[in-house]
């Protein structure tokens, strides 16, 4: 049996941003409030549960709903979040949680281990059509759950109000990331039942921060939760403002109207160089990859994995890099980014080869060419900028492109429901390689669970599913690069990037983190404004 034990006391970081703050040396204050930039739009709601799946909604959600534990991803481990101490048992099927007595919803009711069985079902329920219950179907008895058979899911046993225990099919080495994140988290049934549909816009949790308010188009409002049973953090509120425009964001930050943003490619070498904020910059790897993927329950000429590949080999990635995103990126070797365990280099990928792909477009069929429809976003790094960049490559090997420019709302919603043929899009955010490969290529989460491409290959399930049991952990990796050399093999992707993540903030914001999972989803428990620097 592993026992693993975690106090959430600790504010301290050694890579924190403040160690280059060197203006003012005070210690933690509470009050202020931060505004920064929610550059991927409205949210579709505030729901974690059920109805919501995307970045814009994650960045909010992280910090009004509490899971079980939570993992830092900075310090790469899991602490304590709802629950205070929790267990694995030796076969690895049977995780038992003790949870805090003195965590409350934000409506001041405590929260107990039935909440979060009553969450749990809820993500599964098929009524509610989550697009994250597939990540739970680890769990014993959800299938049966999930296809209407049963009642209950069997495998959650609530002890007592402090006690619950999940108990799954098989092991699974990566549950532990899956409890982590903001769907698992508790929420009221009482508040759930009475807003109905309005619960994604009016949320309640037991997370640090609790909803204020929410101008559509303009600005969400967070303010602090004093009974936060980890401490009140500093900060009295954080407003996310809509910016999807990095021309205004640059604007209100030099303006002194947003606290901080993310810079673009333009910006970068601006803000590094400049002597101001020059030192005010926390940058890092992202786990993120960007890709055009290819949507393989659609008819089309990519049906064929030779076409894939010439697309593959058709798009010289190193000189978009360079020239449109302005190096502010790492060459994608192949799915895992650089960043995250398992990374390897050495993947079969695909070197700029125009020749060659011309020859597997001929050998397919293809030698005349055809027309390609990409779907994508305003997003300069792998929005449309880059694909007016690949579209002059596929055209010198016979393929036209069309562009369709969507927001980020209606791309999550169309990626969701298929409604594409390619798209440009960003992808990960996962710890565990194996967790990353599963979530976009196992052919159980196909669809609005993650694989978006509706990716299938049997072998490369198996793998996944093997990794994911094992308990040897070199075993693991060998087995996750494995697959993902039949996955770049199969390239369901054209493989473009890693993203280098960076922030600019302004003097007076202290305790911002190089948060590899993403950068915009910092851990605001630990920023705080120094007012005597404004």
């Amino acid at each position: 049996m592993v026992l693993f034990l975690s106090a959430c006391t600790d504010e301290s970081n050694p890579t924190s941003s403040t160690e280059d703050d060197t203006t003012s040396s005070n210690e933690p204050t509470p009050g202020g409030t931060l505004v920064r930039a929610a550059i991927y739009g409205d949210p579709q709601n505030l729901d974690p549960m059920a109805r919501s799946h995307g970045t814009s909604t994650s960045m909010v959600t992280w910090n009004i709903f509490e899971p079980l534990i939570r993992y830092d991803a900075v310090a790469g481990e899991f602490k304590a979040g709802n629950a205070s101490e929790w267990e694995i048992s030796s076969d690895g099927l049977t995780y038992s949680f003790t949870l805090n007595s003195d965590v409350t919803f934000h409506n001041g009711r405590v929260v107990t281990a039935e909440d979060f069985k009553y969450s749990m079902e809820r993500v599964m329920n098929p009524k509610n059509a989550s697009p994250n219950a597939g990540n739970l179907q680890a769990i014993k008895g959800s299938k049966e759950f999930m296809s209407g058979n049963a009642s209950e899911v069997t495998g959650i046993k609530v002890i007592d109000d402090t006690h619950i225990e999940i108990s799954l099919d098989k092991p699974d080495n990566t549950f532990l990331s899956v409890l982590s994140l903001p769907f698992t988290a508790a929420v009221p049934k009482e508040v759930v039942e009475e807003k109905g549909d309005k619960f994604g816009e009016e949320p309640v949790g037991a997370g640090p921060f609790k909803f204020s308010s929410w101008v559509r188009g303009s600005e969400i409002v967070l303010e602090k939760n004093v009974d936060y049973f980890a401490g009140a953090p500093y900060l009295d509120k954080v407003v996310y403002k809509v910016m999807e425009d990095q021309t205004a964001r640059d604007n209100s930050f030099a303006s002194r109207q947003l606290d901080m943003m993310v810079l673009g490619d333009a910006q970068y070498a601006r803000y590094k160089n400049d002597p101001t904020y020059g030192d005010l910059i926390v940058e890092v790897p992202e786990l993120f990859t960007r890709n055009l993927k290819f949507n393989l329950e659609k008819d089309g000429p990519w049906q064929d994995v030779r076409v894939r590949q010439a697309i593959n080999y058709a798009i010289d990635r190193d000189t978009i890099i360079q020239t449109v995103i302005q190096g502010k990126a790492y060459p994608a070797v192949g799915v895992l980014p650089s960043s995250i365990q398992g990374y390897n280099e050495k993947v079969t990928t695909y070197q700029y080869d125009p020749e060659k792909a011309k020859a597997l477009l001929e050998e397919a069929g293809y030698g005349d060419g055809f027309t390609l429809n990409i779907l994508t976003t305003s997003h300069p790094a792998f929005g449309l900028p880059a694909v007016e960049a690949l579209s002059g490559y596929l055209e010198e090997v016979g393929i036209t492109v069309k562009t369709e420019q969507v927001d980020f709302a209606a791309m999550t919603d169309r990626l969701n429901n298929g409604d594409f043929e390619t798209a440009m899009s960003s992808n990960g955010g996962m710890t565990h390689p194996v967790e990353f490969l599963s979530r976009y290529f196992h052919s159980k989460n196909a669809g609005a669970s993650g694989n978006t491409s509706h990716y299938t290959n049997d072998k490369v399930d198996e793998l996944l599913d093997k990794a994911s049991q094992t308990t040897d952990e070199s075993e693991m990796i060998a087995l996750a690069q494995e697959a993902e050399e039949i996955i770049v093999n199969d390239a369901p992707w054209w493989f473009f990037n890693y993203n280098k993540a960076v922030i600019v903030h302004q003097p007076w914001v202290k305790g911002l983190q190089e948060m590899p999972t993403d950068i915009d989803y910092q851990d605001l428990t630990k920023v705080w404004i120094d007012e005597s620097l404004k």
